[in-house]
């Protein structure tokens, strides 16, 4: 996993394989330290992500509804088309918002506000 902020957007670059609790721990705790310094714009880019089974997709949503109980926003881009079959089986490609790649994510969060 690796962080930065740009454009006072939280950018978590998720590689490998998304699939326990050890992967999950360290990206939910970022999250909310960020949402505590008042940080509530957040992309997830998942351009290396290999696979992903229900644990992390239960991450992926645990971190939506944190940001969006906090009145923010999260963004999931560069999805690898197993991801985006995912997404479309569980029906969830309706709650996740999904850009096309990193800089349009960033785009879209900050003409939200």
């Amino acid at each position: 996993m690796k962080n930065e902020v740009k454009e006072g957007v939280l950018v978590i670059t998720l590689e490998g394989n998304l699939l326990g609790e050890h992967t999950n721990a360290p990206v939910m705790e970022l999250i909310k330290q960020n949402l505590e310094a008042g940080n509530k714009k957040v992309v997830f880019n998942l351009e290396g992500l290999k696979f992903i089974n229900s644990t992390g997709l239960g991450m992926l949503m645990t971190g939506l509804t944190k940001t969006r109980n906090a009145g923010g926003e999260l963004v999931l881009c560069s999805l690898p088309d197993q991801m985006k079959k995912l997404l479309q089986m569980t029906k969830l490609e309706s709650i996740f918002n999904v850009q096309a790649d990193e800089a349009t994510a960033i785009t879209f969060l900050n003409s939200k506000n």
